[in-house]
């Protein structure tokens, strides 16, 4: 047997994404955490719990469409893959997209919980609202982004 060819070093780009500061990202786990806890441990029934859940839902709802915006504004003119990262992603975490989903979730169950909905009333609102939304803005936008090239 020949002796093997050393192995040429390998360049491996730096990770040049950043990460949203910790305060950030310690102040949403901690809100989160809150309300959760305060969904758990208060009384059902109580109309300042379902006005919490309305509310809690709506910020979650912002913040997913924030994220799925901003998301379709980077890869401007590139297809969004279904199954995998889009081509262009500046963060590690993206507070909008990790918090605004549980928050969905969570303010609707609140909401239900409180008024005494049964949950599968609740659970098309969170699948059209934080599911259907962002997959219907991606295929608008790689529909968009399809039609606009020149061999289309």
């Amino acid at each position: 047997m020949e002796p093997l060819q050393p192995m040429r070093p390998v360049d491996v780009q730096h990770d040049e994404r950043e990460s949203a500061p910790q305060w950030k990202v310690w102040g949403a786990r901690i809100v989160l955490v809150a309300l959760v806890l305060t969904a758990m441990l208060v009384e059902d029934g109580q109309s300042w719990m379902i006005v919490a859940g309305v509310c809690t839902t709506a910020i979650g709802a912002a913040l997913t469409v924030a994220s799925t915006r901003r998301t379709l504004r980077e890869n401007a003119g590139r297809r969004i893959p279904w199954n995998g990262r889009p081509p262009i992603e500046p963060r590690r975490v993206d507070l909008l997209e990790a918090f605004g989903f549980p928050m969905v979730v969570l303010g609707v169950v609140l909401a239900a919980k409180s008024a005494s909905v049964p949950w599968f009333i609740a659970l098309p609102v969170v699948c059209i609202g934080a599911v259907g939304a962002p997959l219907a803005a991606q295929a608008w936008h790689n529909y968009r982004v399809r039609r606009d090239e020149p061999n289309h």
